[in-house]
């Protein structure tokens, strides 16, 4: 009976770390060349995306920035995200993860796979706006799973993001560190207004592989 039931143990484990892959597309559009105020080199920083559970967030809109997070946003550093996420994946909390050169243009597209399992069906990634004081763009768990399986495909927009950590106002600048942090809130700022409102900057669609 003993060995039956370690047996279906095990046969359990291995089903809860079957693993998939998508085929992710970051499709940036920051052209702006008739708006005054847009900097003339505008580029993307390195991104980094991952895979983790539903007890993990990358950002929320309203919420503080992680110290991770800010970095990613204030100079495109990753270093201090992936110390985060090393502890995230020690508590079974984050899984596959990844860092993809930055994009030295306005317009472009991060190309990458990512392997995620049942339990880590969630999605994030982000880029900095560049240059800027705190912009960025990206998601925050986006799930590729529902109980009924896994999705072939999902499509998301992408906004921009103030991370709430640098009071510049302007595309180039010295930092000024905000004190206290304010909350993580998408960016109102004049360069991306139309008539119609905010607008989207891109799109990140994530296609499920054979």
């Amino acid at each position: 009976m003993r060995w039956v039931l370690a047996m279906c143990l095990a046969v359990t484990a291995a089903q809860a770390q079957e693993t998939v892959r998508y085929h992710v597309e970051v499709a940036l559009v920051w052209d702006g060349a008739a708006q005054a105020g847009h900097p003339a080199d505008k580029h993307w920083s390195r991104l980094i995306a991952f895979a983790h559970t539903a007890r993990y967030a990358l950002f929320d809109d309203g919420d503080t920035a992680t110290s991770g997070l800010a970095l990613v946003a204030t100079n495109g550093r990753v270093s201090v995200l992936e110390a985060d996420l090393a502890e995230g994946r020690r508590r079974g909390r984050v899984g596959a993860h990844i860092v993809v050169p930055g994009i030295d243009a306005g317009v472009g597209t991060f190309a990458f796979e990512l392997e995620l399992t049942e339990r880590q069906r969630f999605v994030s990634l982000a880029t900095m706006l560049a240059p800027s004081p705190d912009w960025f763009t990206g998601v925050s768990a986006v799930a590729l799973r529902e109980d009924a399986g896994w999705f072939e495909q999902v499509r998301a927009p992408l906004w921009v993001w103030d991370a709430g950590v640098d009071s510049g106002r302007a595309f180039e600048g010295p930092n000024v560190e905000t004190q206290p942090r304010q909350s993580v809130r998408l960016l109102s700022h004049p360069a991306f207004l139309t008539e119609t409102g905010l607008q989207p900057i891109g799109t990140v669609t994530f296609m499920r592989l054979p």
